[in-house]
């Protein structure tokens, strides 16, 4: 049942429920910590996936991928799931695929200010690629409604961190644009699954 599967982690059960609607012949894997997973197929292919609830945050996410990890020796682990955009030209809706991560949250603070010290963490190059892939040929849009425009997808960093950003002018929302100013969107839980993953 869990031969070359790929496990996908989200963290919020709106973010579950779109990846479990796409799959079939579900079955409940639980781990021996408690943690339950749902093992099934992506319609229409043989890809094998084990779903996982991380919650919010980095530190729930790599302690989930590191379960998944070890219990099921995946091919690939992904997270998935809503981001907030840093740019005004990417509108709800548009997909960004990591190039890689970074945990923006190290730092020291000095008499004359914050001085970041990330961590970052690559993407694999075979997802990477795949992503690539499917971004030209459009067939990851097989199943997603019409509507006004086609989403578009936008390959770069995503900036991860602890805290919640619901403002664009906040001085934290200027800080990351200003010494993350690659980064493309910001959330909670990649480099919790990118650390668990290296």
């Amino acid at each position: 049942m869990t031969e070359n599967v790929v496990v996908v982690l989200t963290a919020l059960n709106l973010e579950y429920e779109a990846v479990r609607r796409r799959l079939t012949d579900l079955q409940v894997h639980r781990h021996e910590r408690g943690t339950r997973f749902e093992v099934g197929t992506v319609r229409g292919t043989r890809c094998r996936i084990a779903l996982g609830l991380t919650d919010k945050g980095n530190h729930s996410a790599a302690v989930l991928a590191e379960r998944a990890v070890q219990e099921f020796s995946p091919v690939a682990v992904l997270f998935v799931g809503v981001a907030g955009a840093l740019w005004d030209d990417m509108p709800l809706g548009d997909v960004v695929v990591a190039k890689h991560v970074y945990a923006y949250h190290g730092g020291t603070s000095e008499d004359d200010g914050l001085k970041s010290r990330p961590r970052v963490w690559e993407t694999d190059h075979g997802i990477s690629q795949l992503a690539s892939h499917l971004a030209r040929t459009g067939d990851w849009l097989d199943g997603v409604p019409a509507g006004p425009r086609t989403p578009r997808v936008h390959f770069g960093p995503i900036a991860a961190g602890e805290i919640v950003h619901n403002s664009r002018i906040s001085y934290e929302a200027r800080w990351l644009r200003e010494y993350y100013n690659d980064a493309l969107a910001i959330e909670m839980e990649s480099a919790g699954v990118a650390q668990a993953g290296h």
